[in-house]
């Protein structure tokens, strides 16, 4: 089915914006043909219809720009300073972030401004949000393109106000959703208003702490994940665990979510040190497998293309080829069977006037049970797997990654483990929540590493959020609202001068834990305010329980980076002459919806 939703917008913005001008033009001219019987030449009618563009434009943008700060004066605040290139609604800015390779110096671009769409997508995740406002010396400020404007922020009042106690003045927004597009329908997370509300009341029981606590799914999916380890370890081999951890989290999403259904994927042929070419987001992958994980990755990447571009940007590059669409058909192959299949084995569960049993329910029959829109079904699925699969996979990642950095943190945390369970014994709920220490550990990789590092919202009307600078006046409109959580989670003035410095320690320090506790909008990896991930829990379980497998088993973790991800993958020269993190990090953290490794996490695990 055609997405005409975008194309749409398009046609009623663009009309706004040349339907004005130019009918004005053809107005007077009539007039004056009638009245006067003045005929201009073709060439000055040309001419004039061209000059009344830039004209309106101007007009337009100065009397919005005016009529804003009179209402942001009424209200008593101000608003957030203005950051924008030096052409007519920053065409220049949109020219460099729609075509990609043109260089900042090109056609005298704003080098501040110029860099958003590139550095959005293609640098260090989250880097050129910091850049910009480090450069504008504030935490929140606005972008403008063309004739929207967008507010980028690391200040976490507002995010606060935003998420929480301004929850019902800020929504994901019809443009958010329009990004996403066929790629997640109209889920949990491509959903605003009741029928957000009616799939997080629909999901909720689902992820009740019972359910989430099933430790056999997690052990049967890790004893195939230890060895596939332990295989690599033998051989010396370098193993991409950005790859395995998706696979397992995969197949123990899959359990979770259709009950006995196997993907297998842990079974599936590996990725090959120094022979696997670059994927969407780690190595390239083959066959059904490859084409499905091909697709749910490209998905996302298209959103945050989208979103790097501006609305205008995108609308008008894929009018004619809608990029989600393709990807949301693949997925669809393998979803709508399994959907089928539910709402059959239901029809004739009813038809034999049989009731299943709750207790072992999948979260597809829970699903099921409650509607029998096979598109609403299918939406739904794609989301939850997406959180599922790529939020727990990149904490696994990102937490070996920085083990294999701090040899002693590790040391200490296997320690705590052997010493306590020995390196044969499967751990319980109740013994995980127990590790204070690795706990401590994942909290500390999901503060410099957050799966979902940037996010966004848009304002429902006229809104002014209370900062410690006075009141932010936040306009009605297309106006988007894009905050870093990674970048409020590396702020020094909230974590200290070691705010970029891996140190679980922060966590055992109880007058560090109260200040977390009564700010917790300092930390956010899992969102925050009525709409926070309601797989919050279920991603800490499956995170604890692996690592706690892993470390039982492997005594040492060491990058291999350099000589097995594709050359193409590994951090530019530049970043050693960066500041922060940037500048001493050994992979590439890159984000499409989730934080991921370009080209793979290689380690070796060692005994």
């Amino acid at each position: 089915m055609v997405d005409l939703t975008y194309r749409i917008w398009l046609i009623k913005s663009l009309a706004r914006l040349f339907v004005p001008p130019l009918a004005s033009v053809a107005l007077v001219l009539r007039t004056l043909d009638r009245t006067k019987g003045a005929h201009l030449h073709p060439a000055y009618q040309v001419a004039l219809y061209l000059l009344s563009l830039p004209v309106y434009w101007t007009a337009w943008i100065q009397l919005t720009r005016w009529n804003e700060n009179r209402r942001a004066r009424k209200h008593g605040a101000k608003l957030p300073p203005i950051i924008e290139g030096r052409k007519l609604g920053n065409i220049d800015v949109l020219k460099r972030r729609v075509f990609m390779g043109v260089s900042k110096e090109d056609d005298g671009l704003n080098e501040n401004a110029c860099r958003f769409g590139q550095g959005f997508t293609e640098d260090y995740a989250g880097t050129i949000i910091d850049e910009l406002l480090d450069e504008a010396g504030v935490d929140t400020a606005r972008l403008s393109f063309l004739w929207s404007d967008r507010l980028i922020t690391r200040d976490h009042d507002v995010l606060k106000y935003m998420l929480s106690t301004g929850f019902n003045d800020f929504e994901k927004g019809p443009q958010s959703i329009m990004r996403f597009g066929s790629f997640l329908g109209t889920g949990i997370l491509g959903s605003d208003g009741e029928r957000a509300k009616y799939h997080r009341a629909v999901a909720r029981p689902h992820f009740a702490r019972e359910r989430i606590s099933d430790y056999e799914c997690f052990s049967r999916h890790s004893d195939k994940l230890l060895a596939i380890i332990q295989a690599h370890s033998i051989s010396d081999t370098p193993l991409d665990v950005q790859d395995v951890f998706g696979r397992f989290t995969m197949d123990a999403a899959e359990e979770f979510l259709f009950g006995n259904h196997d993907f297998a994927t842990l079974d599936l042929p590996l990725p090959k040190a120094g022979q696997t070419e670059e994927g969407v987001k780690g190595s390239a992958l083959e066959g059904v497998f490859g084409r499905f994980v091909q697709a749910f990755e490209q998905g996302q990447t298209n959103a945050v293309n989208r979103l790097g571009k501006g609305n205008y940007g995108w609308t008008i590059t894929e009018f004619f080829s809608d990029k989600q669409m393709p990807i949301a058909k693949t997925m669809e192959e393998y979803l709508e069977p399994l959907a089928a299949a539910a709402i059959k084995r239901k029809k004739e569960r009813e038809a034999k006037g049989e009731e299943e049993s709750r207790e072992h329910q999948s979260f597809l029959d829970h699903l099921v049970a409650s509607t029998n829109d096979v598109t609403l079904i299918k939406d739904q699925l794609r989301n939850i797997l997406l959180a599922a699969r790529d939020t727990t996979a990149q904490l696994l990642s990102f937490t070996c990654y920085c083990l294999a950095l701090k040899p002693e943190i590790m040391d200490r945390l296997r320690q705590e483990i052997l010493s306590a369970y020995g390196d044969t014994t499967i751990p319980t709920y109740d013994d995980l929540k127990k590790q204070k220490y690795l706990r401590a550990v994942l909290d500390e990789t999901l503060r410099l590493f957050p799966p979902v590092p940037i996010n966004v919202r848009h304002s429902k009307h006229d809104v002014v959020i209370p900062t410690r600078e006075g009141g932010l006046y936040i306009p009605r409109g297309d106006f988007t609202c894009i905050y870093s959580t990674i970048s409020i989670q590396r702020r020094k003035d909230l974590w200290g001068d070691d705010a970029e410095e891996y140190n679980p320690e922060r966590w055992m320090d109880p007058e560090r834990a109260r200040k977390t506790a009564s700010d917790p909008f300092m930390f956010l990896p899992f969102n925050g305010g009525p709409r926070i991930c309601l797989g919050q829990q279920f991603a800490y379980n499956e995170a604890s329980f692996v690592l706690f497998r892993i470390l039982q088993k492997f005594s040492r973790i060491t990058l291999a980076q350099d000589e097995a991800a594709p050359a193409s993958a590994l951090p530019p020269a530049s970043w050693k002459e960066a500041k922060g993190r940037k500048g001493v990090e050994k992979v590439w953290p890159k984000t499409a919806l989730t934080l991921y490794s370009k080209g793979g996490m290689w380690m070796r695990l060692h005994h």
